[in-house]
């Protein structure tokens, strides 16, 4: 083995897109449980722009490389005892990662973190999987433990979790509500069987209550702030909200995000509803093996067709910047995959 002499994006401050760069690193040999991993895609989310702004609570310290999810091939490895039969130089594989580090042209990671692709799928595609997908099925299973006819309410139904829930809960027969505004929006979540409530000028409460004057078994929320209340309010007895992100102030992210976990602790307080927060990162790291359980299964949906993750841009790893800033001027909505130059 060899050291191999590659590039990343690191984000040198917290900033504006202009705070990301290209820089030369040199990756060592292995230790022990690792894989040296040649990336040819990596998944763009809104998290990496929260974080490269600073505004991104797991996410506090630079210089970092944005990123939490990749596909490539492997190049080499250093296991303790009997490899895996899958594992060999050249097999390609995807990754959610624990910790950002996504944006690079070579990265290293613990073995338990990898999962194979099934022949053929393409890595652009995989690696547009781990992250939306995984916090899809972690809202879904992990924490709504929703079964076939259960009625549930997909706040930001149009952006990347929104999607990715509507494909699983219609892969599961989950009756679904969705909230959006973006042009379109409608005709893309009809397709999910989404009944579409558009938030710019509809009351989400006020149109569940009058739908489902039962409430509904679950509210997946990325908003935070009073819209926290006017979930808890719609749900069924026994029913849960589960957030999954927090839309704070620009400038205040962090400050918000803790408040709005602690009004979700708050609400655990009252009997008869639940509320939680779904955290992949976090929920990796406790539970490894249903992580690799669940990606392969996602990628093997994916392959087969029945996900659609919905790529709107490829671009080059060295753009990086420029996709940033192309999606905070809102120029691209949806997903951007980086790919090796």
């Amino acid at each position: 083995m060899r050291e191999i002499t590659y590039r990343k994006i690191v984000a040198e401050r917290f900033g504006g897109a202009e705070v990301l760069r290209t820089v030369r690193a040199t990756l060592p040999q292995p230790p022990r449980g690792h894989v040296r991993v040649r990336v040819l895609a990596a998944g763009v989310g809104f998290t990496d722009l929260m974080a490269r702004s600073g505004d991104y609570l797991l996410q506090r310290r630079t210089p970092f490389t944005p990123g939490y999810e990749i596909a490539g091939e492997v190049v080499d490895f250093a296991v303790d005892g009997e490899a895996p039969s899958w594992l060999e130089a050249g097999v390609r594989v995807a990754a959610a990662l624990t910790k950002m580090a996504g944006y690079t042209e070579y990265i290293t990671l613990p073995l338990w973190q990898l999962v194979p692709l099934p022949d053929g799928l393409e890595p652009r595609l995989a690696s547009a999987v781990p992250l939306d997908y995984l916090t899809a099925l972690s809202l879904i299973d992990t924490h709504a433990r929703l079964k076939a006819g259960d009625t549930v309410l997909i706040q930001g139904a149009s952006g990347g979790v929104g999607q990715a829930a509507s494909q699983l809960g219609r892969l599961r027969g989950l009756r679904m509500y969705g909230t959006a505004s973006a042009p379109g929006s409608r005709d893309v979540l009809a397709r999910h069987g989404v009944r579409y409530i558009d938030y710019r000028h509809e009351d989400f409460e006020a149109v569940l209550r009058e739908r489902e004057p039962g409430g509904v078994q679950a509210v997946f929320d990325h908003i935070g702030r009073a819209n926290l209340s006017k979930g808890y309010r719609i749900l069924a007895p026994g029913g849960v909200l589960v957030s999954f992100a927090f839309s704070g102030r620009p400038g205040h992210m962090v400050g918000d995000t803790l408040r709005g976990a602690t009004r979700l602790r708050l609400m655990n307080l009252r009997p008869g509803r639940r509320a939680a927060q779904s955290v992949v990162p976090w929920e990796m790291k406790s539970r490894r093996d249903s992580y690799r359980a669940a990606l392969a299964r996602l990628l093997d949906l994916a392959h087969r067709g029945e996900i659609t993750p919905q790529i709107v841009a490829t671009r080059p790893l060295s753009q990086a910047a420029d996709v940033h800033a192309a999606l905070e001027r809102r120029e691209i909505t949806g997903k951007v995959v980086l790919t090796a130059d």
